[in-house]
C-alpha cells in the first residue's frame, strides 16, 4: 500500500519529511539518526552534490545522452527510455575500453561482473543538474522522457497528417524537435560520445564551473570557484578548512564553525557509542574518551542549527539537548543511557547495537568518524574543473 499526503503548505511538508526521515535514520554511519541536520549543512556547503558522485564529467554525460533523444527517430517512451538506458551503460563501457585503470567510471565493478548498476549516472546527477541549472525544469527523469515522447510525437502528427502512428512506426521526421529547450548544454555536440573521456574538456569545465558559480555563489564549492581558492584541493578533510575559511564571507564562516563544532559533538557520541557496544573494551574508543573536551563541545546551539535549516525534528533535538546537557554536567552514564535510548527508539530493541553490547568484535569501529559533508565529493569536482583548465581545449 502506497502512502501520501496533501502538500499544503512547505511548512506542513518539512514535518511530514521530518517523520519520514526518522524512519530512514539507519545505517552504519547514521546509527543515532543525525542525518537531517549532516545533510542539510552538506547542502549549504556543497549543493549539487551527493556522497555516490564520482566526476564532474557525468554533469555533461548525462544531458548529452538526454539530448541526444531529441534527434532520435524512436518516439515512444519505451522505445526512448530504453535508448537512454543503453546510452548510459554504453558510456561505461567505452570508459573501461578506452582506459581500464580510470577512477570514478559509475558501474565499473558491476560491468565486469555482467550486469548493470541499480543507480544510474541520470539518477545520481539528476539532482545536482537541477541545482546548477544545467536542466531548467522540475521533472523527474521519467516525467522529462515523457515530455521528449509528447513533443516528438506532436512533430511527427505535424508533419504527417492523416498517418496513424504505433510502436512498430519510426518516423525519421520525428527528430529535431526544437520545442524542447530544458537543457542548458552549449557544450554539446552530436559526436560527443566519440573518443569519449572522463576527463572534462576546457569548454566543458568553463561552462560548469560558471553554471556552479552563478547558482550556488553563497556556497563553499561556488566561492572557491568564483575566487580560484586552489588551495581547497590541498586540504585533507572537512574539519581541516579551517585554516583558510577566513578568506570567505561571514555567513560561510559562521556557519563553518557551528558545522565543525556539530561534526566533533556528533564525533563524541560516536566514541560513547563504542564504548557502549564494547562494554569499554574498545581501546581506541577509551583513550578517545579521555581526549575529549565535554565543556566546549556542550557550547553547541541546538536550536539555533535546527533554525537556521527551518529543520523541524522534535526527537532529534531532544536527543542532542539532553546529550549535550549530559556532557556539561560530565555525566557519562546518563549520556550512555540517552544513546542507547535513542538508538532503540530508531531500530527497536533487536536491531540495536547498543541494546547488546559484548556481542560484537570489540575492536570494531562503528557509527563513523568525523562528519565530512560530501567534502571530497565537492573536491573531486573542483579537481576536474581545475583539470580541464590545465590541460586546455
Amino acid at each position: 500500500m502506497e502512502l501520501g499526503w496533501i502538500d499544503f503548505s512547505k511548512t506542513e511538508r518539512n514535518k511530514v519529511l521530518s517523520i519520514l526521515d526518522l524512519l530512514g535514520e539507519r545505517g552504519v554511519l547514521d546509527e543515532l539518526g543525525i542525518a537531517q541536520i549532516r545533510d542539510a549543512y552538506s547542502d549549504f556547503f556543497f549543493p549539487g552534490t551527493s556522497t555516490i558522485q564520482t566526476r564532474a564529467k557525468y554533469f555533461l554525460i548525462v544531458p548529452y545522452a538526454f539530448k541526444d533523444l531529441e534527434f532520435n527517430s524512436k518516439y515512444t517512451y519505451s522505445k526512448l527510455r530504453k535508448s537512454f538506458d543503453e546510452s548510459e551503460e554504453g558510456c561505461a563501457h567505452i570508459f573501461l575500453d578506452n582506459n581500464p585503470d580510470e577512477d570514478g567510471v559509475i558501474g565499473k565493478r558491476s560491468i565486469q561482473g555482467g550486469s548493470w548498476v541499480k543507480r544510474t549516472p541520470s539518477s545520481i546527477y539528476w539532482a545536482g543538474l537541477r541545482k546548477y541549472g544545467i536542466f531548467k525544469g522540475k521533472m523527474s527523469i521519467d516525467q522529462y522522457i515523457k515530455y521528449v515522447t509528447i513533443q516528438k510525437q506532436d512533430k511527427s502528427n505535424s508533419v504527417n497528417l492523416g498517418n496513424s502512428s504505433d510502436e512498430g512506426h519510426d518516423d525519421k521526421n520525428a527528430g529535431d524537435t526544437q520545442k524542447i529547450h530544458y537543457f542548458n548544454i552549449p557544450t554539446y555536440r552530436r559526436d560527443w560520445i566519440d573518443n569519449l573521456s572522463i576527463n572534462l574538456t576546457f569548454d566543458e569545465g568553463q561552462f560548469l564551473k560558471q553554471q556552479i558559480i552563478e547558482s550556488c555563489p553563497d556556497s563553499i564549492i561556488g566561492y572557491v570557484l568564483k575566487e580560484d581558492i586552489k588551495e581547497f584541493l590541498d586540504i585533507p578533510s572537512f574539519s581541516d578548512l579551517d585554516v583558510i575559511i577566513y578568506r570567505f564571507p561571514q555567513e560561510i564562516q559562521a556557519n563553518f564553525w557551528n558545522a565543525k563544532l556539530f561534526s566533533d559533538f556528533c564525533f563524541a557520541l560516536r566514541v560513547v557509542y563504542n564504548m557502549i557496544v564494547s562494554e569499554n573494551k574498545n581501546r581506541r574508543a577509551n583513550e578517545l574518551y579521555e581526549e575529549l573536551d565535554f565543556g566546549k563541545l556542550s557550547e553547541i546551539d541546538v536550536d539555533g542549527i535546527m533554525k537556521t535549516f527551518s529543520l523541524y525534528n522534535p526527537y532529534l533535538r531532544r536527543f542532542l539537548k539532553d546529550s549535550r546537557e549530559a556532557m556539561k554536567n560530565n555525566d557519562l552514564e546518563e549520556l550512555k543511557n540517552i544513546i542507547k535510548s535513542r538508538e532503540v527508539f530508531l531500530k527497536g530493541v533487536n536491531r540495536s547495537k547498543t541494546a547488546h553490547p559484548g556481542e560484537f568484535d570489540f575492536d570494531e569501529w562503528f557509527a563513523g568518524e568525523h562528519l565530512n559533508y560530501r567534502f571530497n565529493i565537492a573536491q573531486s569536482i573542483v579537481a576536474d574543473i581545475y583539470g580541464s583548465e590545465e590541460v586546455g581545449d
